[in-house]
């Protein structure tokens, strides 16, 4: 839980603020881009045209499903989200978020 900051190369600033994790693993919260001041909120599955992103946690890993396509791939490490932006099959790129 709490808030993370990071760059998504390519795409811009990002934030992830996490509110909860439900017993299910399920996260809830939203993720905030500076791109277009873009913001999308945690909830069951991941949907463009609400604007939802899917988060699920399992022991330290954290895996996403972007409202605006693609995965995050994320493990923690101490105060360190790490791990792969991917989407489609031509883009991936490492991404870090930092507990702030």
């Amino acid at each position: 839980m709490g808030r993370w900051q990071g760059e998504v190369p390519g795409i811009s600033a990002a934030r992830l603020i996490i509110t909860a994790v439900r017993p299910d693993g399920l996260v809830e919260g939203r993720m905030e881009f500076d791109l277009q001041s873009f913001v999308s909120t945690f909830a069951d599955k991941s949907d463009s045209t609400k604007n939802t992103t899917r988060g699920v946690v399992s022991g330290s890993s954290l895996v996403i499903d972007a409202a605006l396509g693609g995965t995050y791939q994320l493990t923690l490490e101490g105060n360190r989200l790490t791990g792969v932006y991917t989407r489609g099959t031509t883009y991936r790129v490492p991404v870090m978020f930092t507990k702030s």
